[in-house]
């Protein structure tokens, strides 16, 4: 019975992408409608570990110290200029390398793959960019 459990807990648990994913939605979700980042990470996310939690939490705490960061590195563009997509990923994406959750390079991709697949046909290489910048001055 316990063996059974666990597998029924452990394909309940979504993966990094998924709940990145989730995340990205959450903070699109709270951008476009202005409504409380907290509801919104309640509203969409259902379960959560350690790591969402770190991120949930860092992110309501520096959301906007992350945006001042984030558009240092927006040559002659401004943050709010952005899709509100392409925001919610460079948020995320900061925020998980500023907790240092992952290896630098892994986040990227992820935050590459997702802008690839929800952004503009160009805007991956821009966030590529922004990240690598942000990644570069951290080190």
């Amino acid at each position: 019975m316990a063996i059974y459990i666990k597998m029924l807990y452990n394909t309940c648990m979504l993966n990094r992408h998924e709940y990145r994913e989730k995340i990205v939605f959450s903070l699109y979700q709270h951008l476009l409608l202005h409504k409380d980042l907290n509801s919104c990470f309640d509203d969409n996310l259902e379960e959560e570990d350690e790591y969402v939690i770190a991120l949930r939490n860092d992110l309501i705490a520096n959301k906007d110290a992350y945006i001042e960061e984030i558009s240092k590195y927006l040559n002659k563009w401004s943050f709010e200029r952005l899709n509100l997509v392409e925001q919610a990923i460079l948020l995320e994406t900061v925020s998980e390398i500023s907790q240092g959750l992952n290896d630098k390079a892994v986040v990227i991709d992820e935050a590459v793959i997702m802008a690839k697949e929800y952004c503009d046909e160009e805007a991956y290489k821009y966030i590529n960019g922004v990240l690598d910048h942000i990644c570069s001055k951290s080190q």
